[in-house]
């Protein structure tokens, strides 16, 4: 990726930012993005080596050191990378509530057994019992971050529609402040 990147930064002056952006998003950002469900679950360490791959990147396309990352990101439209990776959670969480899966992936999730519920969400979100991983688990996330959807988010009416609609959400706003420093965070 550090190659691609640098083959960008030595087109800094020969190109328009709008080709160099169009560049990233077709040869360097799916690289960035495959197997990020994966990817979510490595030490944060790594996540944000990957973080910083973006960053870096999107300095080279606007030519500007100044800028914080988020701004960069507004500027070129895109989320972070780790809202991408909440994003496909969640899209993955629609396919197995809609049965889009193979079965060996929905078992993973227990559907709600009671009746009730206060969150009516479609997922018990099970209990973790080690402390080094703690909430760092697809068989957690995908349920909690389910949970913390709006019905209306949850009720799309087919995968497109609630890929359209979860694409334009910040889900880091529904995950923020949840992790208490285990074992993969601190790192």
């Amino acid at each position: 990726m550090s190659k691609k990147i640098g083959v960008l930064a030595r087109l800094r002056n020969l190109i328009s930012s709008k080709t160099k952006l169009q560049l990233y998003l077709t040869a360097i950002l799916p690289h960035l993005t495959y197997c990020q469900t994966v990817w979510h679950f490595c030490k944060q360490s790594e996540r944000r080596k990957l973080e910083r791959l973006q960053e870096r990147t999107l300095r080279i396309i606007y030519n500007c050191r100044t800028d914080t990352y988020e701004d960069l990101l507004r500027r070129a439209k895109l989320p972070s990378l780790y809202n991408r990776r909440l994003q496909e959670i969640v899209i993955l969480m629609y396919k197995v509530r809609n049965g889009l899966v193979p079965d060996y992936i929905g078992e993973l999730f227990n559907f709600k057994t009671k009746v009730y519920s206060l969150r009516n969400a479609d997922f018990d979100i099970p209990r973790y019992s080690t402390v080094r991983y703690g909430k760092h688990s697809i068989r957690y996330l995908g349920p909690y971050l389910w949970s913390r959807l709006s019905p209306s988010d949850r009720q799309q009416p087919s995968l497109d529609s609630f890929r359209r609609n979860i694409r334009k959400k910040d889900m880091t706003s529904l995950i923020e402040g949840t992790c208490s420093n285990c074992a993969l965070c601190v790192h």
